[in-house]
């Protein structure tokens, strides 16, 4: 890690999230350690295979899932710096784009996370609907122009030029089917997909486990109960759940959570996933191309 640098579009530090502040995940965990992590510790073991690492990674799927997430875990594991670039933040400030971009060169070795890409590079006339009923939960208000797209294409084949196999580059989006294909359809740009679908009860459960374990409480918390309450719910939903739970023992006189706060918590929090959504999700992944999953 070279420095710390911080501004509203990007952030440089040394990173600070582990894969155990994740819940569930699993396989995007398994997946992101080979694709990221081992090219970045193994270099030389990886080339005598004869493996080539991805170019970039797209990782999609639901807000709250973990996009933000992961991309750090894999710095932690790998023991390189981490840059964060906010596609949201940096819209309309092409010269910020290069700038910040550049500034992630001189860090390499690092893992580069840049979030948003269906803000800044969007598919011209996609639709975000996800069903009939017109449902547009999550339709970013603002996109990046064609000139603020065609200068992070230029911007993003020039860093991977120049940074081969010293910066593992990571693309996050919660929409994969309104991002500009001119990210994917080139091999050399973002040719390596994870996919994190909507959290399972598996997932539901290891999430709420994470949060409520953070929490004083009486020892007795059935969260397996309380995940079969949650479909549809992302971990800000699940966080947010035990938030509600907190405030009520508070609000009580008591200093502890308990089961009895958490059950009562959850019809509080509206959940992030319709049924269309993660029916669309499924849709989506089902109909992508296999190959771009591995390694």
């Amino acid at each position: 890690m070279h420095r710390k640098l911080e501004k509203v579009y990007y952030e440089i530090r040394r990173p600070r999230t582990t894969w155990g502040d994740i819940g569930g995940c699993a396989e995007a965990k398994t997946t992101l350690r080979q694709m990221v992590c081992l090219p970045l510790t193994r270099p030389a073991d990886v080339n005598r295979m004869g493996l080539v690492p991805p170019a970039a990674i797209l990782l999609w799927g639901p807000l709250g899932t973990g996009l933000a997430m992961l991309p750090e875990a894999c710095a932690t594991e790998a023991g390189v710096g981490y840059v964060y670039v906010s596609g949201r933040e940096i819209l309309g400030k092409p010269e910020a784009l290069i700038e910040t971009l550049r500034e992630a060169e001189r860090e390499a070795p690092a893992v580069l996370y840049i979030s948003d890409l269906d803000w800044l590079a969007p598919q011209p006339g996609a639709t975000y609907a996800w069903g009939p009923e017109g449902n547009e939960r999550g339709k970013p208000p603002a996109f990046a122009d064609r000139e603020m797209t065609d200068t992070f294409l230029r911007e993003l084949d020039r860093l991977q030029a120049a940074t081969a196999g010293r910066l593992a580059i990571i693309g996050g989006t919660y929409r994969i089917d309104v991002v500009d294909q001119a990210l994917i359809k080139d091999k050399s740009r973002f040719n390596r997909k994870v996919f994190l679908p909507p959290p399972d009860l598996a997932g539901r459960r290891a999430v709420l486990g994470i949060y409520a374990n953070r929490k004083p409480n009486d020892g007795q918390l059935d969260l397996d109960a309380v995940a079969a309450l949650t479909e549809g719910y992302v971990g800000w939903d699940l966080e947010n759940v035990v938030k509600k739970a907190a405030l009520r023992a508070i609000e009580d006189d008591r200093l502890e959570i308990t089961q009895a706060d958490l059950v009562a918590a959850v019809p509080l929090v509206k959940a992030w996933l319709t049924p269309d959504m993660t029916a669309g999700y499924a849709r989506i992944f089902a109909a992508d191309c296999p190959h771009h999953y591995n390694f």
